[in-house]
């Protein structure tokens, strides 16, 4: 039998449906236990995703938002920094020319009666300039009389010889300006061709002479591109009137009107456009030497194609580093939870002995009862027995009938039957079985405390015990057998808090979606002191040897388990009142 029990209880060690109860909550079963775990670790490990990744995620954005203002700003200053190199470069580009012209006046060949070979000189050197072929966009040259008739010309365009341009526009405001030279915007003038002219004017005899040249505007673009992080920069310039005055064949039309036109109030800025469904991005500035404005642009996701790229390793970097830390974060929880469910597991198994061992000091302090309950069946036994033995001994001329013997017999099986009971209830408050959620009626268990264990105990005390319990209260999800410790814990101290002749009053009642079960005497009571510890482990306000301090800590334990609570009031000399409220929803 032993052996059996033994193989039995190796057998239930080995099973993984083990039921555990713990100090806060109560599992049916083993896959009851590794759910709520498993819901822990995925309830942890998404808890410290968010934690980390929320404020990764806001700076993330917050520098993505920052670098993109800074690559925009970047590219737009580096854009401004070539449109002032090439303003720069256009202005010696006109000065050069300038002061080529003026050089004209005081050649040792200059008349103000040139002959053509003269004015082909001109030219020729004009287009020469200090090295081979260095100002080749002179397209002509002419020389102007103070009447405005070009009385000496060499180019292309022999016809213009002797042409008047006293009404031209840029020979009147050549001879109001007080500059002595000028620049015009590009017009196609008498020949036609879109063209623009360096007029420069020199007092003669108190009489002004001019020279100008038309230059090719083709060949001022050619200073309007540059190579910016290896890519190209293209440029165009527009006068006050937002007409092409350089440009590329591709971007636009000379004398047409621009794209894009600058405010004039501003000297330089950047500024971004669509062209042809693409982004732009442009850097302006108003040249000095002519009144026109230089326009350098470029694609905007060529501008800020490097310092994307930059952005773009950065991101990977940043994605590669959240990542493990994702995978790190997840492996460390998942292992910092299966080392928690050990030590639940180890923890439960104390608890359950725990439980077990307060349950075999309960039986101890029921051991007199229970004794008197058992002895009075054996009585009874031992006497019918004897007057069977006297029935059928002739001598003593009693009725020995076989009804007379089998109505004896009966009373023999009764009071077998009543010890069999007495065991069978100590047995199963005793014996070590594990937790299981059923439906249970908690008036019935209350009833089944008071009239079993603890009947005969309150009989012999003379002690009344008042059963007020609420017809209305429904079943609770709960485990008979621990609640049945909780309910004779709490019975155990108001016995041991009253004296003979007193009341323990049993109540239940459903308030506020709880069901209050209420266990109450009218003894000796508590002080505020030893309320703030009735809780405590082996805390005891009984004599030494009567009391171990664990049932109330025990039974709150339990019934925090089931997410219910223990409430308490008490007064000294008044009595106590211990109530265990329990969520219908248990």
């Amino acid at each position: 039998m032993a052996h059996s029990e033994k193989g039995a209880s190796a057998a239930s060690r080995s099973k993984t449906t083990r039921s555990i109860a713990d100090g806060g909550y109560i599992y049916a079963d083993d896959t009851a236990r590794k759910k709520y775990f498993l819901h822990l670790e995925r309830v942890l490990q998404i808890g410290l995703l968010i934690a980390y990744l929320i404020p990764i995620t806001i700076l993330t954005v917050y520098f993505n938002y920052t670098f993109n203002m800074l690559v925009r700003e970047s590219a737009g200053l580096h854009l401004a920094a070539i449109a002032e190199s090439h303003r720069n470069t256009i202005a010696l580009y006109m000065q050069k020319r300038i002061v080529s012209i003026f050089n004209l006046f005081h050649t040792k060949e200059f008349t103000v009666t040139p002959v053509q070979t003269a004015m082909n000189y001109y030219l020729a050197s004009l287009v020469t300039g200090e090295g081979e072929g260095e100002f080749v966009d002179f397209v002509d040259i002419g020389f102007l009389n103070p009447e405005g008739i070009q009385i000496g010309y060499a180019g292309p365009y022999p016809h213009l010889l002797h042409k008047d341009y006293s009404q031209e526009d840029w020979y009147l405001e050549l001879l109001r300006r007080p500059h002595s030279y000028i620049v015009t915007d590009l017009y196609l003038g008498l020949r036609r061709i879109p063209h623009f002219t360096i007029g420069v004017k020199q007092l003669i005899d108190g009489q002004y002479y001019v020279v100008r040249t038309s230059l090719d505007p083709y060949k001022l673009y050619d200073f309007l591109t540059a190579t910016l992080h290896g890519r190209r920069v293209d440029g165009f310039l527009i006068n006050r009137a937002g007409l092409y005055q350089a440009v590329d064949t591709d971007f636009g039309d000379l004398l047409q009107p621009a794209l894009f036109i600058p405010p004039r109030d501003t000297g330089a800025d950047v500024a971004e456009i669509t062209f042809n469904r693409q982004k732009m991005l442009l850097a302006y500035i108003w040249l000095k030497e002519v009144p026109w404005c230089l326009i350098m642009w470029q694609p905007r996701d060529v501008a800020f194609q490097a310092m994307e790229n930059i952005r773009n390793s950065m991101i990977i970097g940043s994605a590669v580093l959240v990542l493990a830390l994702m995978i790190i974060i997840w492996l460390i929880v998942k292992r910092v939870i299966r080392w928690t469910e050990s030590l639940e597991r180890d923890r439960a198994e104390l608890k359950t002995q725990l439980y077990h061992t307060h349950k075999m000091v309960a039986v101890g302090q029921l051991a007199g009862g229970v004794a008197h309950e058992i002895n009075n069946p054996l009585a009874i036994i031992a006497s019918e027995a004897g007057l069977i033995r006297d029935m059928l001994d002739t001598r003593l001329g009693l009725e020995c009938t076989p009804e007379a013997i089998v109505k004896e017999l009966d009373e023999i099986d009764n009071a077998v039957y009543r010890a069999r009971n007495i065991t069978r209830k100590i047995l199963s408050f005793v014996r070590r079985t594990d937790p299981k959620l059923v439906p249970c009626d908690v008036g019935q268990l209350l009833e089944d405390v008071v009239t079993g264990v603890k009947g005969q105990e309150f009989n012999v005390s003379n002690i009344t015990v008042v059963r007020d319990f609420d017809p209305n209260i429904p079943k609770l999800m709960l485990d008979h057998d621990l609640m049945r410790q909780v309910f004779l814990n709490l019975i155990n101290n108001a016995s041991d808090a009253v004296t003979e002749g007193s009341t323990i009053t049993l109540r239940t009642r459903l308030e506020d979606g709880c069901v209050k079960v209420t266990v109450a005497d009218d003894g000796i009571g508590m002080h505020a002191e030893q309320l703030q510890k009735a809780f405590m482990p082996f805390y005891t306000t009984k004599d030494v040897g009567k009391g171990t301090g664990l049932g109330l800590s025990i039974s709150q334990n339990i019934v925090e388990g089931f997410g219910g609570r223990i409430e308490v009031e008490s007064k000294p000399g008044v009595g106590s009142a211990f109530t265990v409220v329990l969520p219908v929803n248990t």
